[in-house]
This record gives C-alpha cells, structure tokens and sequence, in this order.
C-alpha cells in the first residue's frame, strides 16, 4: 500500500458517554422503523412550549411533567447528538486502522513465505517448507482462486463459442 495515503490520526482517542450512561438504549435487533422521528420545526415549537406551558399548561389540561420530559429529553438529545461526530470520526479511524494492519500483517506473512520458499530452491532445502506448509497454503489462497476462476472462465468461453458455418452462393 502507498503510505503516502496513510497519516497519523490525532484526533479523540476518547469519547465520554459516561455522563449520559444511563440514558443510552440499546434497541433489540437495531430495528428503528416504527419509531417517530423529529421533523422540521421542532425549534419553533419548543420555543412556543417554553411561552406557552407556563402561562396555559393548566389550562389546557398538560401535566407539569409533560413538558419536564420534552425539556429533559432535549437536553439528551444535544449530550447525544454532541458526541455523534466524534464516534463516527473514531469508528472510521477504526476501521481504516484494521485495514491498515491487516494489510501490513499480509505483506509480513507473504514474506515469510517468500523466504521459505527461496531458502528451499537456492539452497536445497525442500524440507523447510514442511515447518511453513499452513503459511504457503494461507498465502496462495486467493491466487489459487483466482486461476480456478481462470480456467471455469475459459472453458465457459471455449464451450460459448458458435460452430463455424459454411455458408454456399445460391
């Protein structure tokens, strides 16, 4: 891989949900559909809820804890929605990380193997390769693969190809 592409991530290491513990849920299965979500003008109306609670709320027959709940629930929301960013900026160094190391960890098992298999020609030593047979197997994989795919795909060309015909002047 090109480390040219690759740099040093400096960015939070950690993200402190801690403040917000026990407020997370973990949805069973991660199905949300069924759940409502915000839609626009919400600002408006927590803005008017704020006015109009106070002054009508009993009026209007709206327990005091109603609004408690929308006004607690915001203030999650925010922690939430605070920290999203960070999370999904870390679970993308993360990933690109594993990437990363898994392709360096191949590149040092293709050379171990390469070396095996170079000591055992250059100097005599098929035996060698007995000690590394599962890393030879591990390393030709996807070659071996890839030239069975060859072969399935010239024989498919080789039987899809039309008879000649011969054609006469009428």
């Amino acid at each position: 891989m090109n480390d040219d592409t690759v740099v040093k991530y400096t960015g939070p290491a950690l993200i402190d949900a801690q403040p917000i513990k026990d407020k997370l849920v973990d949805i069973k299965g991660g199905d949300l559909q069924g759940y409502k979500r915000e839609k626009p003008g919400l600002l408006e109306v927590l803005v008017e809820l704020a006015s109009a609670i106070p002054s009508h709320g009993d009026a209007a027959g709206i327990h005091p804890n109603t609004y408690d709940q929308i006004v607690q629930t915001t203030e999650v929301l925010t922690h939430i929605r605070a920290l999203k960013p960070a999370a999904a900026k870390l679970v993308e160094i993360l990933n690109e990380s594993e990437v990363y190391y898994e392709d360096l960890r191949e590149g040092q098992i293709i050379r171990v193997a390469k070396n095996a298999l170079d000591t055992a020609k250059l100097e005599n030593k098929p035996g060698i390769l007995a000690s590394f047979e599962k890393t030879m197997k591990y390393r030709s994989q996807y070659a071996e693969k890839a030239a069975a795919t060859r072969r399935k795909n010239e024989e498919a060309k080789g039987d899809a190809e039309p008879a000649a015909t011969t054609t006469s002047p009428a």
